[in-house]
């Protein structure tokens, strides 16, 4: 029998909408079903690590990352935009009633007094499950990001074509 295949494509960088992509993900595996995410544009910021707000960037690996990046194309807004985005699972907003911060803190709030997981926990059991985590390697290249930035071991970086691909062999395709 052929093992059904789900992939999840995380657009968003809102903590409502990784929780949703998330619980999928966690909810299909539990089921023996083969899980993919995929992260693109602002939704990686749920695996990135938390930076402190002047944190300076760690010397690139050109051995390593040169795999994903063209290092030749670098800029200094990439810098920037990394330093006014510094992520954190904890630390995403939400896409209605943000209230600068206090939405989500809330939200947080009302989760654990009803028993559910958060998104760090809701991450942690997907890798736990054995979800692939992929992420978008223009997205790689465009914001200068690296693996090393991640909370998530081992996870992938391809192309669309990769990504048409686990679509075209997928049985369900969520895209949130």
């Amino acid at each position: 029998m052929e093992t059904k295949k789900v992939t999840i494509l995380l657009e968003s960088g809102d903590l409502d909408k990784a929780l949703c992509a998330f619980i999928f993900a966690n909810g299909y595996a539990s089921l023996g079903i083969d899980v993919t995410m995929w992260f693109m544009l602002w939704g990686y910021n749920c695996l990135k690590k938390r930076r402190r707000l002047f944190s300076f960037r760690r010397a690139i690996d050109p051995a390593k990352e040169s795999a994903y990046r063209v290092l030749e194309t670098d800029n200094m807004l990439q810098p920037l935009i990394e330093m006014l985005n510094r992520g954190g699972a904890q630390h995403l907003p939400l896409s209605r009633l943000n209230l600068m911060g206090l939405g989500p803190a809330l939200f947080n709030v009302m989760l654990k007094k009803k028993g559910i997981m958060g998104l760090q926990e809701l991450i942690r059991s997907a890798d736990e499950l054995g979800v692939k985590f992929k992420m978008c390697q223009i997205c790689f290249d465009a914001m200068g990001i690296s693996v090393d930035d991640l909370i998530v071991p081992n996870v992938e970086v391809k192309g669309v074509a990769e990504y048409a691909r686990d679509t075209m062999e997928a049985h369900i395709n969520l895209f949130i």
